[in-house]
Formats: structure tokens, sequence, C-alpha cells
């Protein structure tokens, strides 16, 4: 019961950080920085706010089916999603 109420406030919040990236990320986004500062890889808005949405949402539908209620790894794909998306806000500000 607990995992389900987990995972299913991470999906609230991976939709709500998707959101709000959609308004706030320029139209074309940073995805990889150099060693030298310099934006080495860029994406397209939808394309770098649909993949790590994707991600956080498929980890938390595997908590969501997962009979046992353990599955650590759907857990840690949603946090990798979600931290994604923070990651890619806080560079493009």
């Amino acid at each position: 019961m607990k995992t389900k109420v987990i995972s299913s406030i991470l999906i609230v919040a991976a939709i709500g950080l998707g959101v709000i990236s959609w308004f706030l990320l320029p139209d074309v986004v940073a995805v990889q920085i150099g060693l030298d500062g310099q934006v080495s890889n860029t994406m397209p808005k939808a394309l770098a706010v649909a993949v790590p949405m994707g991600i956080s949402i498929v980890g938390s539908v595997m908590n969501l089916i997962s009979r046992d209620g353990k599955n650590s790894r759907g857990f840690l794909l949603s946090l990798l999603g979600l931290t994604l998306m923070a990651v890619t806000l806080l560079v493009n500000r």
C-alpha cells in the first residue's frame, strides 16, 4: 500500500515537473555540457521534456504493477527521471 502511494506521488511529480519544464525551457535545450563549460549537445524541447518524464513514469508504473512491492529498480528509475528534469531546468535557466 505504501509503495503504491509513493509511486502515485512520483507520477504526479513527474507530470508536474514536465509541465513546468515545458513552460520554462527554451525551444532548443542544452542536454550536455563539456568540461570547458560550453554546450556540447542540444535537443528539441519536446524531446527534452518527454524523455525524462517517460523514464520517471515507467519507473513508477513498474512499482505499481510489482507484486512483491519491493521493486527498487522502478523507484530508482523514477527518481532518475525526476533528477534529469531538475538538472535540465537548472542548466537551461
